[in-house]
C-alpha cells in the first residue's frame, strides 16, 4: 500500500475529492488535513449523498481522532439518515473533549425535536447560550422547538430574544408573525410591530409584516399605508407590491389593484398566481376578455392551477357562451375533483342548456362537498322546480333547513313555489314564518316570483312585521 501526504493549500475541491475517490478505489492509506476532510465531506452534503460523507467521516476521524469539527460532522450526518443512536454517542465524545463548543448543544437539541422530546431539546439548546457567537440562530431554533410542542407563548419570548440579537433576523419577524397569528394574538402583533418599528424605521421587512397583520385584521386603510412604507424604503420588494394588490382588490379599487400586481413584474419573474389576481380584478371591472386573457396566461404558467381553468369558463359564462365553458370546467375538475366551486359552475352551465341530469349530477356533489353552502340549495331546488319536480323542490329545501335552520332565504323560497303553485295557504305561512326570521330578506322573494309583490296578503304581513319593527 502506498502513503502519500497531500497539501491542502495546493489543489482546489474537486482535487482533493479525487484525490480522495483515488485513495478509496486503490485502497490506498492517504492524509489529509483536516479541513481537506471537512470540504470533502461538505461537497458530498450538496450532492445529497450522506453515506458517502459517512464513509468519509470515517477515515477523518481515524487519521484526525481528536477534532470536534469531524465528530460534529458526523453526528450531523448519523442525524440526517435517523441513526440517533450513534449520533448521540458522538456528540457525548465529543463533549467531553470540548465541554464549550456550542455546535455540540447545538445537534443534540436538534435531534431531540426530531424524536420529540421537546423538554430535552430546549436543556440541550440552553446550554449552548453561554458558548454560542450567533445567539440570534440559537434563540430561534428554541423558537422552533416550542412552535412543535404548541407553546407559541414560549416561541414568542424566544423570537423576541433573537431580533434582541439580530433585529435584521428576517426569518424570526417572518415567524412571530406566524405564532402571533397562530395564537390568535393579531392585535398583540401589531404592537410588537408598531414598537419594532420606533427603534428601528427602516426596516422595510417590519412594515410588510405589519401590513400583513392589518390585512388579516380587514384594516385595509392601515395595510395600505404599512406597504406603501416598506415600498419606500425597497423600491424593488415585489411581495409587498402582490400584497398591496390584494388590499386594494379587497378595497374595491380593482384598477389600482391591477397595476400594483403588474408592478411585480419590474422585479421578479411574472407568477401565476398574480395572473389569476389581475385576472379575477378584471372581472370585477366586467372586463371579460381582459380577464380570459390573464387566466389564459395564469393556466400556461400552471397547467395545475385549477382556479384559472374555472375562471375562463366563468369569463365564457359572462358572455352566454354556456357550451364553450363546459370544456374549462371539466379540466378544473379533473385537477381537483373535491373543489365544490368547480362543480358548482359546469352545473350552472348545464342548467343553462336544459341539460337537467348533468346539472343535477352537478348539484348533488356540490351537496356532497359543501352542505353548508346556502345557494346550493336555492339552485339545486330551482332546478327541481324547472324539471317540474315541485315535491322534490320543497324536500330540497326543507333538507336544507336542517343545516340552516335559522335560514329566512329557503322559507321565501319555499313560500314562491308554495305561491306559483297557487297553494296559498302554505304560502303565507311560511312567509309569515320567514319574517319573523329575517324580514329584510322578503325582497329576496320579490326578486324570485315578482307577482307577490301585489298580493294583498303579502302586503298585509309585510305592514303587520313593519308596524311592530316599530
Amino acid at each position: 500500500m502506498e502513503d502519500f501526504d497531500f497539501n491542502p493549500g495546493s489543489e482546489n475541491i474537486r482535487d482533493s475529492v479525487k484525490r480522495y475517490e483515488d485513495m478509496i478505489r486503490k485502497r490506498s492509506i492517504g492524509f489529509f488535513d483536516t479541513d481537506v476532510f471537512v470540504s470533502i465531506i461538505d461537497h458530498y452534503i450538496d450532492r445529497n449523498e450522506p453515506y458517502k460523507a459517512l464513509q468519509v467521516t470515517q477515515h477523518a476521524v481515524s487519521q484526525h481522532p481528536f477534532s470536534v469539527e469531524i465528530m460534529l460532522k458526523q453526528a450531523q450526518l448519523y442525524s440526517l439518515v435517523n441513526d440517533y443512536p450513534n449520533a448521540l454517542q458522538i456528540l457525548d465524545k465529543a463533549e467531553s473533549i470540548a465541554p464549550s463548543e456550542p455546535g455540540v448543544y447545538m445537534i443534540r437539541g436538534s435531534i431531540f425535536s426530531q424524536q420529540s422530546q421537546y423538554e430535552n431539546a430546549i436543556a440541550s439548546f440552553r446550554k449552548a447560550i453561554p458558548y454560542s457567537d450567533a445567539l440570534d440562530e440559537l434563540y430561534l431554533n428554541m423558537a422552533f422547538v416550542y412552535e412543535s410542542a404548541g407553546s407559541y407563548a414560549n416561541a414568542i419570548e424566544q423570537l423576541k430574544n433573537s431580533l434582541k440579537e439580530n433585529p435584521e433576523n428576517e426569518e424570526a419577524l417572518y415567524e412571530i408573525a406566524f405564532c402571533f397569528e397562530v395564537s390568535g394574538q393579531l392585535k398583540e402583533s401589531v404592537e410588537f410591530y408598531k414598537q419594532f418599528i420606533d427603534h428601528d424605521p427602516y426596516s422595510y421587512n417590519a412594515w410588510y409584516n405589519l401590513g400583513n397583520v392589518y390585512h388579516r385584521l380587514e384594516q385595509f386603510d392601515d395595510a395600505l399605508e404599512a406597504y406603501d412604507y416598506c415600498i419606500l424604503i425597497r423600491e424593488d420588494f415585489s411581495s409587498a407590491y402582490f400584497n398591496k394588490g390584494n388590499t386594494l382588490a379587497n378595497l374595491g379599487k380593482y384598477t389600482e389593484a391591477i397595476a400594483c400586481y403588474r408592478e411585480t413584474f419590474d422585479y421578479e419573474q411574472p407568477e401565476s398566481l398574480t395572473y389569476y389576481n389581475i385576472a379575477k380584478c378584471y372581472e370585477q371591472l366586467g372586463e371579460t376578455n381582459e380577464a380570459r386573457q390573464a387566466y389564459r396566461k395564469a393556466v400556461k404558467m400552471r397547467p395545475s392551477l385549477g382556479e384559472a381553468w374555472c375562471g375562463i369558463g366563468c369569463t365564457l359564462q359572462d358572455e352566454g357562451r354556456w357550451y364553450e365553458s363546459l370544456y374549462y370546467f371539466r379540466k378544473a375538475i379533473d385537477i381537483d375533483p373535491k373543489h365544490p366551486d368547480f362543480h358548482y359552475c359546469i352545473g350552472d352551465s348545464y342548467f343553462q342548456l336544459d341539460n337537467f341530469p348533468e346539472a343535477e349530477k352537478a348539484f348533488a356533489k356540490v351537496l356532497e362537498l359543501e352542505p353548508t353552502n346556502i345557494d346550493i340549495w336555492l339552485d339545486y331546488s330551482h332546478l327541481l322546480i324547472n324539471d317540474n319536480r315541485f315535491d322534490e323542490a320543497i324536500d330540497m329545501l326543507q333538507r336544507g333547513m336542517i343545516h340552516h335552520p335559522a335560514s329566512a332565504e329557503l322559507l321565501f323560497r319555499t313560500a314562491c313555489y308554495y305561491f306559483d303553485e297557487k297553494i296559498f295557504d302554505k304560502a303565507f305561512s311560511v312567509f309569515e314564518e320567514a319574517l319573523g326570521l329575517d324580514s329584510a330578506k322578503h325582497q329576496q322573494a320579490f326578486e324570485y316570483l315578482p307577482e307577490m309583490k301585489s298580493d294583498a296578503t303579502i302586503i298585509s304581513l309585510l305592514d303587520f312585521y313593519s308596524k311592530n319593527k316599530q
